[in-house]
C-alpha cells in the first residue's frame, strides 16, 4: 500500500505539476432546488467576476432532481483571479484554476468559503467531502518516472497507451487515483486541451461529516493527498523537481 513507509514530503516542487485544486462538498438542505443558489449567490457576489450556467440547466428540472448521476452536479459558477466557485442545488465546490497559490494560501481561502457557506445556515448536513488534485507533467511518459511497476511477464508496458484507475482506502479516506500517461486534459480558463502526463487524485470522506470537523478534516485529506502523490514518484526523479521540505 502507498504511503506505508514514513518518508519526507515536500511542502514545494519546482516546476510545480497542479493545474487544478478542487474542493467540494455535498450537503442536503430543506430549501427548495431552485433558491439554494440566490441564497448562496448574495454571499458571494461582491467577490465573483462572471457567473456562468453550466450547460446541465439545459436539462429538464425532473431530470436534474432525479438522476443519481446529475444530482450532486453544480449548475452555476463563479470566476474570480484564480479561483472558482460552483453551485448546485445538493453541492458547493472552490477550486484554484490558475496557478497554485500553494497550501497555506489555498487552505485559508477554503476556510473563508466554507465559513460564508455555514454561516448561511442552510445546510442540514454533509454527506460526502472531496479534496482532489489534477497534476499534469508535460513531455515525459509518468510511469517511468514513477514507483509503480506494470508488467506482462518480464515485459514492462510503459511504452504503451496506460490509463489507470485505482480506489484505496488510506486514513480514514477513501482516495481515487487516475493516472494517464498520454492524456490529454479539458482546464476550466484554457481553450482546447493541454497534452501530458496526469497525475489525478480525489480524495473523499463518504459519509455524514459535522460541520465543526469540516477544517480539521480538509487538512487530513491534504495530508492523505501528499503522502499518496509522493508515493509515486521515484525518488530520482523527485530530486529533479527541486523539492523544499
Amino acid at each position: 500500500m502507498f504511503g506505508e513507509k514514513p518518508m519526507d514530503i515536500p511542502t514545494k516542487i519546482t516546476p510545480c505539476p497542479i493545474v487544478e485544486a478542487i474542493v467540494e462538498l455535498r450537503f442536503e438542505t430543506d430549501l427548495p432546488d431552485e433558491a439554494v443558489f440566490g441564497v448562496i449567490y448574495s454571499s458571494f457576489r461582491n467577490e465573483t467576476g462572471k457567473t456562468e450556467k453550466l450547460p446541465i440547466l439545459q436539462l429538464p428540472e425532473a431530470i436534474r432532481s432525479t438522476d443519481p448521476n446529475l444530482i450532486y452536479k453544480p449548475h452555476y459558477r463563479l470566476r474570480t483571479g484564480e479561483y472558482t466557485v460552483q453551485i448546485g442545488p445538493k453541492v458547493f465546490s472552490f477550486a484554484n484554476i490558475k496557478q497554485y497559490v500553494g497550501w497555506d494560501t489555498f487552505s485559508t481561502e477554503i476556510g473563508s468559503r466554507f465559513q460564508k457557506l455555514f454561516d448561511l445556515g442552510i445546510i442540514k448536513s454533509i454527506g460526502r467531502f472531496g479534496l482532489r488534485y489534477i497534476n499534469l507533467f508535460s513531455d515525459m511518459n509518468i510511469y517511468e518516472k514513477s514507483t509503480l511497476k506494470i508488467h506482462l511477464g518480464e515485459s514492462n508496458q510503459y511504452g504503451n497507451q496506460i490509463n489507470l484507475t485505482m480506489a484505496m482506502p488510506m486514513g480514514g479516506f477513501l482516495s481515487k487515483l487516475v493516472m494517464v500517461n498520454n492524456a490529454e486534459v479539458k482546464l476550466q480558463l484554457r481553450e482546447g486541451t493541454v497534452k501530458g502526463s496526469l497525475i489525478d487524485i480525489d480524495v473523499a470522506l463518504e459519509k455524514t461529516i459535522s460541520i465543526k470537523k469540516v477544517k480539521e478534516i480538509v487538512e487530513q485529506a491534504h495530508n492523505e493527498e501528499k503522502k499518496l502523490f509522493f508515493s509515486l514518484l521515484d525518488p530520482d526523479f523527485l530530486e529533479t523537481l527541486n523539492p523544499e521540505y
